[in-house]
């Protein structure tokens, strides 16, 4: 996801894409915000008790890409969460 940064409120950004249908278990998400926003947070609550698990979190310039995964299930070796990312940058 890449909204223009002035636009959009990020904690409705982030809500809407946790709860949709159109992710699963293991889905791949990835959030681009620009650094003055500070930090998005390592694990977001999904409605139906799930969660999008923050797994890295790097800054590029003025502009953070945050990486998530849908509950994640542990099938993807490279993807373990690193919290320590996810602190004000």
């Amino acid at each position: 996801l890449c909204p223009p940064y002035e636009e959009i409120v990020y904690a409705d950004l982030l809500e809407a894409v946790a709860n949709s249908v159109l992710v699963t278990d293991d889905t791949i998400i990835l959030v681009e915000y620009p650094v003055e926003l500070g930090c998005m947070p390592h694990v977001i609550a999904r409605e139906d008790g799930g969660a999008l698990v923050g797994v890295r979190n790097r800054k590029y310039g003025r502009t953070v890409i945050a990486m998530y995964i849908v509950n994640p299930s542990g099938n993807m070796e490279a993807a373990n969460s690193r919290p320590e990312e996810f602190v004000s940058i």
